[in-house]
């Protein structure tokens, strides 16, 4: 190959300075005395380009040209790269008396008396021995000519199979080597050829994928250009993809041409996919000596430069595989997972051999896979340990704890499947061990599929069995019975009787995840039923202690939010954030999209709506990616929620539109919050008899189910709220009672701030601004911001009733700034509309870092203050690094400052405004 074509014109590309020694040494040797100049590099690399390029120079120059070129077929020839330098004709003549290796000396002597001479040898490695003796001779003789002696030669080899280049030790010689083209290259080379600037995603592509040889480069753009691929990063993908093939191509033309241990060594490393010389003799039947003489000869080949290990690129090893046949691919890969088992090698090695047999004919094999599967889990990687444990499920169909986890695993993408499969065991399998085992697994893909009452169902069947044979297995019953209590606990028909008996059983401890589920469902009965939030602590803690094994389960979610309805919001928020993590290294949808539904609760309830609305809306869209999941009613519970308390009112209700009536009925948690969206939609229309009846019928609901926590739908205080405003006080009374008898068994701030709040709610005069006042400062140390809103605006109603304009003015100010800073536009509005109204008026400024910023804008601006990068304090927080984005821009914007140089002096002015604020404005 002469150079690289462009439109019809040859050109060298990132050779410059290669080229400029070559002149400078031919210009240096034309002053004598004679110069060698070795250039070495891999097929394809330019020598023979650049040997056209200094012939041009030379001839330009009058220098003597005397080029020549080797062989294979003339290797063996004597004299045969000599008689190329001199026109190809044989130099044998049987009448000269000097020997040849004179004759041709005297030739090239009399060519330096009218000038320099270069003599050009290309392809050395392949030179006849004769001939390098000569080149030698001609160094040693010739010392003093202006002589420029270039040779050629791959770099991977020795010139010939006895010794090196003659004379190439003297001094004023020197080396060119060859390296692999740069980026940049690479891109000059694609703009000549396209004619355009091509984009960098493509240029690393093809660069890499030809390991910056030129010549294969100059093949993969001829193709490309053919196919019609433009140098862009969407022509990437596929220049990655034919630049392999054109690699693996070149390899298995090679080895045609090579002895056939050669291919088995080759074949042997694909197989494998790796390099370790020992294992490939034991494969392979090549001795290991001759595995080195592979390497040597795909060096010589300019198939690697260093070691087997570079035909790692899975083109290559898929090429060379289905080259094999079947039989032999299948032996060598059993004999593969032998020989990598006795060595010790991890089991993922092993099982990457195990997987790809038709059988398993020995029980280690599947012992092998099952560790792999292991191991898969442990890292986070869930299709790999289903494909392990797939494996064992076909190869030994009577494996219970294999189809069990196997389900488990396919449940994340397909709990359909998994469900199948599940239910199809537990029918088949005669052990009732085995069966419940089975049943557990079954518990928690039903939910997904809305499958519970079935479940529920084979639960319970199946603990009748444990009792009727006695079964002593108690961690196994304590994961039944914890499976049962999941699925049956938030559905409103199970409901009593599942609470009934989880509570009816002695507290587990918290060493296992089933006892830790069991745990966390006890906590959330006990807040349902209207113990003390103290009391309910306890338990939810527990269920949490086991943070690093945490998995992304809804009763866990159960657990946090308890500790929120308890007044430990941030702690509570904390433990969402691991399981969300968690749910997201696993793969986890179903469980990511349940436990970002309850993180959106709770921070929803804390007045952080921007963190609350991003959690739903994910929520949501992880739930739409799936056909399963049409039915899931918590996240579109949650985001109808956050769009109603943000004013989105058509949004709100076109979300609750998308939920059937049969699915949120039968939800515990659910259909209580839709209820209370429910009821505020209508509020918003105008329809107070239709907010009553949707208050109302919540209220009866929970009752049904007998949840007495005041906070968690706090429904009563919203009766007692919208009555007092419509002047129906005398009617309230009785809902008042009602919430201040919960409140007091409940026992924390929160609950002691809403029974203050209904009671001031419908109380008049000076009593009842002094108990709104109290209502105002006990709900301002919690962080139930949606309903200290109601508080500041109704204790402003109240003093503005008694002519204390002043005053009021303060709180409808307060109720304004708390409102903005959380995203309740409708109170803002109204609160603002009688701040005017009582003589006041509205100005920037003023409030602490707790006013101003929400509780996840808080957390991400103090960190960045730090000097935290978004991706650092994402790490921290466990959340995505676009919500960090997200954050920090709602951060900016209320701060009013342009980047996060400035967090830091502005959140110490709001921590010394918030210490400073009036309380009256």
């Amino acid at each position: 190959m002469s150079g690289w074509i462009f439109h019809g014109e040859t050109r060298l590309v990132g050779r410059e300075a290669e080229l400029g020694t070559l002149v400078s040494g031919l210009d240096k040797a034309g002053q004598g005395p004679a110069r060698m100049i070795l250039m070495r590099g891999p097929a394809g690399s330019g020598k023979t380009a650049l040997l056209d390029a200094l012939e041009r120079y030379a001839r330009c120059a009058g220098v003597t040209i005397l080029r020549g070129s080797c062989s294979p077929a003339g290797a063996g020839l004597p004299w045969h790269a000599a008689e190329s330098l001199f026109g190809g004709a044989p130099l044998h003549d049987e009448h000269a008396t000097a020997p040849l290796s004179h004759r041709l000396l005297r030739r090239v002597m009399e060519a330096t008396a009218s000038g320099p001479v270069v003599v050009m040898l290309d392809d050395t490695q392949w030179c006849d021995e004769e001939s390098l003796v000569w080149l030698d001779f001609l160094m040693n003789r010739g010392y003093y000519l202006p002589l420029l002696v270039l040779l050629a030669q791959r770099r991977s080899g020795p010139p010939n199979r006895r010794g090196a280049i003659p004379g190439f030790a003297a001094r004023g010689h020197r080396t060119v080597d060859l390296g692999p083209l740069f980026e940049e290259d690479a891109g000059e080379m694609a703009r000549r050829w396209w004619d355009a600037v091509p984009e960098e995603p493509f240029v690393r592509a093809c660069n890499s994928v030809c390991r910056g040889n030129p010549a294969l480069l100059a093949r993969l753009f001829a193709h490309l250009s053919e196919e019609g691929v433009s140098p862009d990063a969407r022509g990437a993908l596929r220049a990655g993809e034919l630049g392999a093939e054109l690699f693996a191509g070149r390899l298995l033309a090679t080895l045609d041409r090579q002895p056939e241990y050669v291919r088995k060594v080759v074949e042997a490393r694909a197989v494998l996919g790796q390099a370790d010389a020992e294992l490939l003799g034991m494969l392979s039947g090549v001795p290991e000596p001759l595995v080195a003489a592979v390497i040597d000869i795909l060096r010589d080949e300019e198939i690697i430069e260093a070691d087997l290990a570079e035909l790692s690129d899975d083109h290559v090893r898929t090429m060379v595989l289905s080259g094999m046949p079947v039989a032999t691919l299948d032996r060598w890969r059993e004999l593969a997972a032998r020989l990598l088992n006795d060595g010790g090698r991890p089991a993922e090695e092993i099982s990457a051999q195990l997987v790809l047999l038709p059988r398993l004919p020995e029980p280690w094999m599947r012992d092998v896979l099952r560790e792999a599967a292991r191991r898969a889990e442990r890292d986070g990687s869930l299709g790999m340990a289903a494909r392990y444990l797939g494996r064992v499920v076909v190869a030994d169909p009577a494996d219970i704890d294999a189809q069990a986890d196997f389900a488990r695993l396919i449940g994340h993408d397909d709990p359909s499947g998994a469900y199948a499969m599940l239910r199809s065991g537990i029918e088949e399998t005669g052990d009732v061990r085995g069966r419940a085992r089975l049943a557990v697994q079954l518990a928690k893909v039903a939910p997904p599929l809305g499958r519970e009452p079935e479940a529920v169902s084979i639960l319970n069947g199946i603990l009748a069995e444990l009792d009727g044979v006695g079964a002593g297995d108690h961690g196994l019953r304590t994961m039944v019975e914890s499976a049962l209590s999941l699925i049956g606990w938030n559905r409103r028909s199970t409901n009593r009787v599942i609470s009934e008996r989880v509570m009816a059983m002695p507290i587990p401890e918290a060493h296992t995840v089933g006892e830790r589920e069991l745990l966390a469902v006890r906590s959330m009965i006990s807040a349902m039923s209207g113990l003390s939030s103290q009391a309910c602590l306890v338990p939810a803690r527990q269920a949490l202690s086991g943070a690093d094994e945490t998995p992304c389960s809804w009763a866990f979610g159960a657990a946090a939010y308890v500790l929120s309805l308890a007044d430990e919001v941030e702690e509570a928020v904390r433990a969402m954030d691991r399981m969300i993590a968690r749910g997201t290294e696993h793969g986890d949808a179903w469980g990511r999209a349940t436990a970002l539904s309850t993180r959106s609760w709770i921070l929803a309830e804390a007045g952080d709506l921007d963190g609350a609305l991003m959690d739903a809306t994910r929520a949501v869209e992880l739930a739409d990616e799936w056909s399963w999941s049409k039915g899931v009613t918590a996240p579109r519970t949650a985001l109808a929620a956050v769009l109603a308390r943000r004013g989105d009112i058509g949004q709100a209700a076109f979300v609750l539109g998308q939920m059937t009536s049969r699915d949120v009925e039968e939800s515990l948690l659910d259909c209580p919050r839709v209820l209370m969206t429910r009821s505020y939609l209508a509020v918003s229309r105008g329809d107070h008899e239709g907010a009553l009846s949707s208050l109302t019928a919540c209220g009866a609901l929970l009752a049904e189910a007998g949840v007495r926590n005041p906070i968690f739908a706090p429904w009563w205080l919203d009766v007692a709220c919208l009555l007092a405003d419509l002047g129906r006080r005398s009617e309230a009374e009785g809902f008042v009672e009602h919430g201040e008898q919960l409140a007091a068994t409940w026992g924390n701030a929160s609950a002691r701030g809403f029974a203050l709040l209904a009671r001031g709610a419908i109380t008049e005069g000076s009593e009842g601004v002094e108990t709104l006042t109290e209502a105002v400062e006990t709900l301002a140390n919690t962080q139930a911001r949606w309903y200290l809103v109601r508080a500041e605006s109704l204790l402003g109603e109240a003093l503005l009733r008694m002519d204390d304009r002043e005053g009021a003015r303060g709180h409808f100010r307060r109720a304004v700034y708390l409102s903005v800073r959380c995203g309740f536009r409708a109170p803002a509005a109204k609160a603002r509309d009688r701040l005017v109204a009582a003589g006041g008026w509205m100005y920037q400024g003023a409030g602490g870092v707790k006013d101003v910023l929400t509780m996840g804008e808080r957390r991400v601006a103090e960190l960045a203050a730090t000097g935290a990068t978004n991706r650092e304090i994402a790490r921290t927080l466990r959340i995505a690094v676009r919500t960090v984005e997200i954050h920090l821009t709602s951060i900016f914007r209320k701060l009013g400052v342009s980047g996060r140089t400035d967090l830091g002096w502005a959140l110490d002015a709001l921590g010394k405004a918030g210490r400073n604020t009036p309380a009256a404005g």
